[in-house]
């Protein structure tokens, strides 16, 4: 009995996940790419805290290490951040002098504060430098990064950009301030989780911050074109 020769040849199963269609595949492969980058951020952001702990180590470069930080991580959020350490070393020292100055203006301050605050008959003035430093603190070193201007100036318009945009103070101070909160209320959690801010915390509370200020310095950038200039 002759066999039949059109019985069809078995086809071959492929290996590994049958899509349907392409989109299967592209959002497999998408999701692949943002789990990469994510991880590669979390790198960037893991080097870029330890460049910032070193470079604070002298204590009065804080001010610069600050700078140097928001400079990176507006880059990061811009997607133009380049080489890390040298954009970094670049950044902290074109803003070393003028981030001494203004961290130094601001412990002077902070302290006159407090010796005020021990007088009665200099309560209200002690009260008043408080709210001004409270606002102006802030965003000093966030706009020392993006522009070009004196210390001076820097901190009259940080004080005066955070009254006209209480919002943008509001989101910056609780971003900062709430770690400070929870180790005052818990101070427990601060043995645990203190040395986390020498490894990653900090450059990625500046990179969340740098995801709203650019918007930000775009808003303001647009309504006075003629202001201060950028770096």
């Amino acid at each position: 009995m002759e066999k039949d020769k059109n019985i069809e040849k078995e086809t071959p199963q492929p290996k590994g996940p049958v899509y349907d269609d392409q989109e299967g595949a592209a959002e497999e492969l998408t999701i692949r790419q943002k789990l990469l980058g994510a991880f590669d951020r979390f790198g960037d952001l893991f080097m870029l805290n330890v460049y910032f702990s070193i470079s604070c180590v002298p204590i009065i470069t804080i001010g610069a290490a600050f700078t140097a930080l928001y400079t990176v991580t507006n880059k990061m959020r811009a997607d133009k951040d380049g080489r890390l350490f040298r954009e970094y070393l670049k950044a902290f020292r074109e803003n070393l002098k003028p981030g001494i100055i203004i961290f130094c203006a601001d412990l002077v301050l902070i302290a006159l504060v407090m010796i005020l605050s021990q007088r009665p008959s200099f309560l209200i003035i002690s009260g008043i430098l408080f709210f001004l430093l409270s606002f102006a603190i802030p965003l000093q070193f966030p706009l020392l990064a993006r522009y070009k201007n004196t210390p001076l100036r820097i901190m009259l318009n940080a004080l005066a950009l955070c009254v006209a945009h209480p919002l943008i103070w509001f989101k910056l101070y609780f971003i900062w301030m709430l770690p400070v909160v929870v180790y005052y209320f818990y101070p427990r959690i601060m043995l645990y989780t203190w040395y986390l801010w020498t490894l990653i915390l900090t450059a990625l509370f500046a990179y969340i911050c740098s995801g709203f200020l650019l918007k930000f310095y775009e808003k303001i950038e647009a309504e006075d074109p003629t202001g201060q200039e950028n770096k």
